[in-house]
């Protein structure tokens, strides 16, 4: 196990929060990064200053704290907000559901989701 899988496992027995997932994206020339701590294995919030558009098709690529090899997932945003208020109601960012997920990545996406955030749930409405 690495140093940084350690470091994971002791924030996760002590109950602080692991840092953000690293997400970066592209869609037709566009492309930016963020991070997330709100994702499930049907989609993800991607807190961004520069959302795509409605209806993008987009390539992400997730790099999970602790993980050497990253996930890439294509998708379609479904919800953004780039001049709506960035408060904890309506972060700034962009809500991508997962067009296909091979059913291992499914799994892994599910287990990391339950190791973020116990309220994510309440963010699905952005990304499903």
């Amino acid at each position: 196990m690495t140093e940084k899988e350690n470091q994971a496992q002791t924030r996760e027995k002590s109950g602080e929060k692991p840092a953000p997932c690293q997400v970066t994206f592209a869609s037709e020339g566009q492309g930016g990064k963020g991070t997330s701590m709100h994702f499930s294995e049907r989609g993800v919030l991607i807190e961004c200053q520069q959302p795509l558009p409605l209806n993008s098709k987009v390539k992400v690529v997730l790099q999970f704290p602790g993980f050497k090899n990253t996930i890439e997932l294509q998708g379609e945003v479904v919800w953004t907000n780039i001049y709506g208020p960035n408060d904890a109601l309506s972060p700034r960012g962009m809500g991508v559901k997962f067009l296909t997920v091979e059913r291992d990545t499914e799994r892994l996406l599910a287990d990391m989701a339950g190791k973020y955030d116990a309220t994510a749930s309440m963010y699905s409405c952005y990304y499903t």
